[in-house]
């Protein structure tokens, strides 16, 4: 888990786990391949090649290695997307809800 000095209600903790991002949109939904970094009980932070507009609704699966563990499945919305380096970005996804 990430330090005790952190403000937050929920821990977060790292997962550094594949990922698919879906941008839920009218026309064509845009899915990226990510990497959730972290999670925590209400959000996430997921490691991106391109940048989400803050906002977007998406949906995403973290597949889990093993069938004794379910994959997860959340819906969300993204609270905030910032360039970490030159060609990836961090994006803040609230989860709404989780199937």
């Amino acid at each position: 888990m990430i330090g005790r000095d952190d403000q937050r209600s929920y821990y977060r903790m790292l997962v550094n786990a594949d990922c698919l991002v879906v941008v839920n949109s009218i026309e064509t939904p845009q899915e990226y391949n990510a990497i959730c970094r972290d999670l925590s009980a209400n959000g996430m932070a997921v490691e991106l090649d391109e940048s989400i507009d803050v906002g977007k609704e998406v949906s995403v699966r973290i597949s889990s290695a093993s069938e004794q563990i379910p994959s997860l499945t959340a819906k969300g919305k993204v609270l905030r997307c910032a360039p970490e380096t030159s060609n990836s970005f961090i994006c803040g996804i609230e989860i709404i809800d989780m199937a």
